[in-house]
């Protein structure tokens, strides 16, 4: 009987021992995820949208409700009721004169109001959404390297305002194996906070230039690995595609942390080898295929409705005959608040990555040309 009881107690305390092991692995809630696709069209009214290029670079209201963009020949603000789909207004911005944004808009933010941040080519400032500058946001910081500081195209090249915390997050150009750092500039006292972010340097790891010569004639060639910065749920991310790590800022307390992100189904740094060098084209896109064919990770986007982060990733084949379209593997990553990979997967059916994208009441908005009209494909995610 002692021994039939002995028995009978270890089957129990395994069977338990198993429940528990069972219950802290985490569930990868994305396994049988499945989507639905419905195209929208904007409607122009008596006007029409000048996009042959697409978007470019795109704002969302807070509350989701209008999109914001440039149209670009001539220098137009447009915004889009996205709850009726409609042109809700277009303003004439200048590219000269006391108000000029510049030739080339590089990237902006709005804020919850009526105002935005542009960065040009040629200038920094913040502007009304009626095209009058408020506020000049090309600095001279003080206590930096004085021609790093002088140096508009390599201080602010990947520069981002936070209309919250009034400062500008940037990530200075610097030559050779130079520290990356992240610059904090306060636009009042022109005061410089830094901090390493060494992890960055894979941006410069994996991208490369080749010039080919020819008759007299430069053909310049170039790819390169996409680094990310976005303010999402209150905290400032900083990614990079060649990892699944990134930055974490807290615009509150302005402090810095590297996250870890291990995903179980897909590398989490790319471990490839690239020529420093090239001596004729064949050897320079054989690196540029290596590149685009590695899980290049996308931005970290907040899903308020689901409380998740939500990241894509893509492969990229290019096709032999550079007339042919190229070729894509889709992934998508979940995360919860704290971080932890809760979901990952392959995105079957999805032929193409989103493009100038958002999420919006849980549904993923990618724009889509439609008759050389503005619309959206929209996808819903079933998991």
């Amino acid at each position: 009987m002692k021994r039939l009881f002995t028995i009978s107690l270890l089957a129990f305390l395994a069977a338990c021992s198993g429940k528990e092991s069972e219950s802290t692995e985490q569930k990868n809630i994305l396994e049988n995820l499945t989507f639905s696709v419905d195209t929208v069209s904007v409607d122009a009214g008596e006007d029409f949208f000048v996009i042959p290029y697409g978007l470019g670079r795109i704002g969302i209201s807070q509350n989701k409700d209008i999109l914001w963009f440039f149209e670009k020949d001539p220098l137009k603000l447009i915004q889009v009721n996205l709850n009726e789909l409609r042109l809700f207004s277009k303003t004439e911005f200048h590219k000269e004169g006391p108000n000029g944004v510049g030739s080339y808009i590089m990237d902006f933010q709005i804020s919850g109001d009526d105002g935005l941040a542009i960065l040009a080519n040629q200038s920094y400032a913040k502007f009304r959404k009626t095209g009058e500058i408020t506020e000049n946001l090309k600095i001279v910081p003080k206590d930096i390297d004085s021609e790093l500081a002088n140096d508009f195209s390599k201080l602010y090249q990947r520069a981002f305002y936070d209309f919250e915390e009034n400062q500008i997050y940037t990530q200075p150009y610097k030559e050779g194996n130079a520290e990356k750092q992240l610059f904090i500039i306060n636009p009042e006292t022109k005061k410089v906070t830094t901090f390493p972010i060494p992890e960055m340097k894979s941006v410069s790891d994996f991208s490369r230039t080749y010039v080919a010569e020819s008759d007299g004639n430069s053909m310049i060639y170039f790819f390169a690995a996409y680094d990310y910065i976005a303010k999402e749920n209150g905290q400032l991310f900083i990614s990079a595609a060649p990892m699944s790590g990134f930055y974490l800022m807290d615009p509150k307390t302005n402090s810095v942390k590297f996250i870890d992100i291990q995903h179980k189904t897909v590398p989490n740094k790319w471990n490839i080898n690239l020529m420093e060098d090239y001596n004729n084209v064949t050897a320079f896109e054989e690196d540029q295929r290596k590149v685009y064919e590695q899980v290049n990770y996308m931005e970290i986007n907040w899903d308020k409705t689901r409380e998740l982060y939500l990241r894509f990733g893509k492969k990229t084949y290019l096709a032999e005959n550079r007339a042919d379209p190229s070729t894509y593997e889709v992934y998508l990553f979940a995360y919860d608040e704290e971080f932890n990979v809760v979901g990952e997967t392959k995105v079957k059916g999805m032929k193409e990555p989103p493009t100038t994208y958002f999420w919006k009441d849980g549904k993923l908005w990618s724009y889509v040309n439609i008759e050389d009209e503005l619309g959206f494909a929209v996808f819903t995610f079933d998991f």
